[in-house]
């Protein structure tokens, strides 16, 4: 930055000063910058004895790493952000089959569904999105998953209550999924 302009005291003193304030401020972290307290409490959110399945990352590594480690996934995040741009290891995800059925057989593909592990630098710049803009994402109120205070258990239930209301009033319950 300092070669793009001609050597002159003045301008390039300018120019650091300008830096250093933008540095300083919280301008820089209100448009892009990620502090290292939104990781903090994003890595708070992560639960123990899970990991990313590509690397065999734990959220206890990043659970019980010290403050330090905040500062640094911060910058990671933040220069993501600024420069428009990921590495390309954050868009992989390793497929996990789980059984349906524990008592079922195992050797058949009926029998399993596939849940997707992705990286922990993408589920916690998730939970600091979510922190972040939570006054700002409306979702509708039949929305369960992925919602503060809210669980697919519950749309479970829902499903449950609206079955068992309609068979008991001898009623047609015609169920698309």
């Amino acid at each position: 930055m300092y070669s793009s302009v001609p050597y002159d005291h003045s301008v390039l003193h300018d120019i650091s000063d300008e830096v250093e304030n933008s540095i300083n401020s919280d301008i820089m972290y209100s448009d892009c910058g990620i502090s290292c307290s939104d990781v903090y409490n994003a890595i708070s959110k992560l639960a123990s004895h899970k990991n990313d399945g590509k690397y065999e990352l734990s959220f206890d590594h990043f659970i019980q790493a010290g403050a330090d480690l905040s500062v640094y996934i911060g910058f990671l995040l933040s220069a993501a952000i600024s420069h428009g741009t990921v590495p390309t290891d954050f868009s992989v995800n390793t497929i996990l089959p789980i059984p349906k059925v524990k008592n079922a057989s195992v050797s058949s593909s009926d029998n399993f569904r596939g849940i997707a592990l992705s990286s922990i630098f993408v589920k916690l710049f998730d939970h600091i999105v979510i922190n972040r803009f939570r006054d700002n994402l409306c979702t509708s109120e039949l929305q369960f998953g992925f919602k503060n205070d809210s669980s697919t258990h519950m749309c479970t239930m829902v499903l449950k209550e609206t079955l068992s209301y309609y068979t008991h009033h001898n009623s047609f319950v015609y169920l698309l999924s």
